[in-house]
């Protein structure tokens, strides 16, 4: 074992060190994924998820090769180490990898978009005089057609520093918006 020198670069995560802090960056990753997709010209687009589609198991027609679509699933649950932006959006993608569809392609296809608009952000982990730490957290209520569950979500931060985060479907059904508050 030898000491390698300061971080630059680790699984796909660019570290940039200044006197203000830590820039962490998978630009080059996001670069590789909109290739992948066949998506350098795309137009970007502002969110990366239209939250008032309810996607479900059976909309639309199947995907004939879902191989790109698994590809690119797994290659976005990995880009959500260092954006918290798109933990939200991914999740709700993932739940289709087994028979994905053209609108589950779709919505895919527009957090690559929004990735394509993004490329340079990455998460910042400043020198902080603030050392409190606050969480805030949020639910939707029955946001998956299929199953009625409920989406929770939340994210920590320690100072000015995001120091956690996540976005995922509930376990069991809530009969209120005030139950899926509650069981986050």
């Amino acid at each position: 074992m030898s000491d390698l020198g300061p971080l630059h670069h680790f699984l796909g995560i660019t570290v940039t060190r200044s006197s203000s802090g830590l820039y962490l960056s998978q630009s080059l990753y996001a670069q590789d994924i909109i290739a992948r997709a066949s998506m350098t010209q795309c137009n970007p687009v502002a969110t990366p998820f239209n939250a008032n589609s309810k996607l479900s198991a059976t909309s639309g027609p199947a995907i004939k090769d879902p191989t790109l679509y698994r590809s690119l699933d797994g290659a976005l649950q990995y880009f959500t180490f260092t954006r918290p932006d798109i933990s939200y959006a991914v999740p709700r993608v993932c739940l289709f990898m087994h028979d994905p569809r053209e609108p589950h392609m779709q919505a895919l296809k527009q957090i690559i978009r929004y990735l394509q608009g993004t490329i340079p952000q990455g998460l910042f982990i400043s020198v902080s005089t603030t050392s409190g730490l606050t969480a805030y957290s949020d639910a939707d209520w029955a946001g998956y057609p299929d199953s009625r569950r409920s989406t929770s979500g939340y994210c920590v931060f320690l100072g000015d520093n995001l120091v956690s985060w996540s976005s995922k479907r509930q376990a069991t059904v809530s009969r209120s918006s005030a139950e899926a508050e509650y069981r986050e």
